[in-house]
């Protein structure tokens, strides 16, 4: 499966249309959260709408900078993760919104208690998938993907407490705008997409269990 990966837009999509170009070499397009910045359904919609008419399946989170319109307008298209799972062929897909606490109130935070009800339940719809992938908007704590400019891990203790006990093969997440890369929490191969508001994406390849990352720049 080949994925194109977006996260962090910021409601800056410029360059989109040329950066979808990519998508039809694709099997699929994931967005890990902050599609809009403090935005509603209406920047939602703008900035989606040219994503979903590639006619190619798009499965999302919305952000801790989305407001509540975002996840309704995810949820109506029918494309919304958070706290549930989908599987396409042997490949299980699952995914956790907003962020943890943060001094900042942004719109989405979540106590560690939500965090991990939502995970539980979208684990228990992919259990049977060979491979795994969770989609948060978060990273997993201290990681290497979790550091923020001050070099503080920020990150979530549940992403990194669920990865370290169940079976999951890859995370892809964003967030924490300056930690993009690639890290390893236990078994688990995780990406940090990085902000496509500066210009950051990547392409995805699963195959033969696998995980391998080639990372794009408008």
């Amino acid at each position: 499966m080949r994925i194109l990966c977006l996260s962090d837009i910021h409601g800056e999509a410029a360059g989109l249309s040329e950066v979808l170009t990519e998508a039809s070499e694709c099997d699929l397009i994931i967005i890990a959260g902050d599609v809009t910045h403090l935005g509603g359904a209406a920047e939602a919609q703008t900035i989606l709408a040219p994503i979903l008419a590639r006619g190619i399946p798009v499965f999302a989170v919305a952000g801790n900078m989305d407001r509540d319109g975002v996840r309704q307008y995810l949820g109506e298209q029918g494309i919304d993760l958070h706290g549930r799972g989908v599987n396409r062929g042997a490949i299980g897909i699952m995914g956790l919104g907003g962020c943890n606490h943060s001094p900042f109130g942004t719109p989405w935070e979540l106590s560690d208690e939500e965090a991990t009800g939502c995970l539980a339940a979208g684990f228990e719809q992919i259990r049977d998938a060979a491979f795994k992938v969770l989609v948060s908007h978060a990273p997993p704590r201290d990681s290497k993907i979790d550091r923020s400019f001050t070099r503080m891990h920020v990150g979530s203790q549940p992403v990194r407490d669920f990865l370290l006990t169940a079976k999951v093969d890859l995370c892809l997440c964003g967030h924490i705008h300056e930690a993009w890369g690639e890290d390893r929490v236990g078994e688990t191969h995780c990406v940090n997409i990085g902000p496509y508001k500066d210009g950051r994406y990547a392409r995805v390849t699963i195959d033969e269990g696998q995980a391998s990352v080639i990372w794009r720049k408008k």
